[in-house]
């Protein structure tokens, strides 16, 4: 069953599903968008399913693909201030959440147990639920951005 978390490939390169949200009818993967336009595919491999990115908006770093496959959808909560963790398949990872705002959340990062690469969109979790999905990391100051789960939550209720 996919869910958030798990990772994926998109040409040689990847990242992980930060969410699957209601969207257009069906059960879609998010995930960041700058993963397929580094990649230059719209195409990705997860779990055994072949998705295709359908819809990128012009205003947020996210990419939806519908999953035509057995799925578990995302519990979605608010970011708040204090304790969180980036957890993936294969790692989860202690941080802190220092500022938010409606679409991004800041994120404060250990050193020397930062993410790397293919860990973009490792959903940001609070209390069991996804609060956002990491999109950046700066490897100097151990700070991360995440898009708020009420970012994904607005752009997956568009009708275009």
């Amino acid at each position: 069953m996919i869910r958030s978390g798990d990772k994926f490939i998109a040409g040689r390169s990847g990242g992980v599903l930060g969410a699957v949200v209601p969207w257009r009818g069906v059960y879609a993967g998010v995930a960041p968008a700058h993963i397929f336009s580094a990649a230059a595919t719209h195409s990705l491999r997860l779990g055994g399913l072949v998705c295709k990115v359908a819809y990128i908006p012009s205003d947020a770093d996210l990419a939806f693909f519908p999953i035509m496959g057995a799925c578990q959808e995302t519990e979605l909560g608010k970011p708040k201030l204090g304790e969180a963790e980036l957890k993936n398949s294969q790692r989860e990872t202690v941080c802190k959440i220092s500022d938010t705002s409606w679409s991004i959340a800041y994120v404060v990062l250990p050193p020397g147990d930062l993410p790397g690469p293919g860990e973009s969109g490792s959903p940001l979790v609070q209390e069991g639920k996804v609060v956002g999905l990491l999109l950046s990391l700066n490897m100097h100051t151990c700070k991360g951005i995440a898009i708020s789960s009420e970012m994904i939550r607005e752009v997956a209720a568009r009708k275009s």
